[in-house]
């Protein structure tokens, strides 16, 4: 079977990892792969992707009649079957149409062709219709919500990291396999240290955070997911001071430093976290960390003996932070 997985734009090549290899292009549009696979439970399970469509056709369209036309030919008896159904659909470039004429056209030929009600909030089938320039998808969307949304925070933050990207930050540290000690020293809601202990039972995990609300949060989250781990009080930079143990990972997600404004002088502080990071780290262990002031960062560098193996740009939450390995 084929199908459209989608991800965070830059993590491509991770979902192609979590597929040990398995078959799998990368489309032009950022963020979408289609894999040929037969067990659609075991792409349930991967931790890098948002969505699941198992493609029914595939075809060129320039004019909306040739978008009718692939819907109307694509075997989905799923549609007839069903109590309800609605279209969904994403539409990219240059087009006598947009997405509300694209989804309106297709779910009126299944309508017709399969006499389903439309329900666009109830529905028990999401069918997907995605253009992209002269390219047409048409699936079954298997994923009612996205993967994504897995980890159950103990509150809301102003600011959280999505579990997608911590399963990619921790596949990039190698912490997905084997064992040894993780930190994540400013843990927040505590999405990293759910993370980590869902792709490897074997870690010996540490979680912490400075300011004592959050700690209560992660705390919460924690314990929502059944996690003996207790988050300690705790600021990153005295990591290899105050907190002597060492660590074989620290996997992190520091401040932005885009809501903050002028409260937070982040090079002053990925000076010292880096400095922290390096006393506390096994001689062969990886750091990990995400951050969006990328030059600001790189810049900091220079003062530890830290040095980055491994960079890459993603794009989350409408902006675009840069993912550093470093050892």
């Amino acid at each position: 079977m084929r199908f459209l997985l989608t991800t965070d734009p830059g993590l491509e090549d991770l979902v192609v990892g979590e597929l040990a290899g398995g078959p799998a292009s990368a489309l032009e549009r950022p963020g979408c792969l289609v894999v040929e696979h037969d067990d659609l439970d075991a792409l349930m399970r991967l931790g890098t992707i948002h969505h699941v469509t198992e493609l029914r056709a595939e075809g060129e369209a320039r004019t909306l009649d040739d978008v009718r036309r692939i819907v109307d030919s694509a075997p989905l008896d799923d549609v007839a079957g069903a109590r309800s159904f609605r279209v969904s659909s994403r539409c990219t470039g240059d087009h006598d149409f947009d997405r509300q004429r694209l989804q309106g056209a297709a779910g009126a030929v299944l309508q017709r062709r399969h006499g389903t009600t439309v329900d666009l909030e109830g529905f028990e089938l999401e069918v997907r219709v995605d253009v992209d320039d002269e390219r047409v998808w048409v699936g079954i969307q298997r994923t009612r919500d996205s993967l994504g949304n897995r980890v159950r925070r103990g509150r809301s933050l102003r600011s959280s990291l999505k579990p997608t990207i911590a399963a990619a930050m921790l596949r990039l540290a190698g912490a997905h396999e084997g064992n040894g000690r993780l930190a994540d020293p400013m843990c927040g809601a505590g999405v990293i240290p759910v993370e980590a202990a869902r792709v490897n039972a074997a870690l010996e995990l540490f979680a912490a955070d400075r300011d004592p609300e959050t700690v209560e949060t992660a705390r919460g989250t924690f314990a929502n997911h059944g996690l003996a781990l207790e988050p300690s009080c705790f600021d990153a930079r005295e990591l290899g001071r105050d907190y002597r143990r060492t660590f074989d990972f620290i996997v992190t997600d520091p401040p932005y430093g885009v809501r903050q404004g002028r409260r937070i002088r982040l090079d002053e502080l990925y000076r010292d976290l880096l400095r922290s990071f390096e006393r506390a780290l096994c001689p062969e262990g990886c750091v990990v960390v995400i951050v969006v002031k990328h030059r600001t960062f790189r810049s900091a560098l220079d003062a530890v003996g830290l040095n980055p193996v491994h960079e890459r740009k993603v794009e989350t939450g409408g902006l675009s932070p840069w993912i550093f390995v470093l050892r």
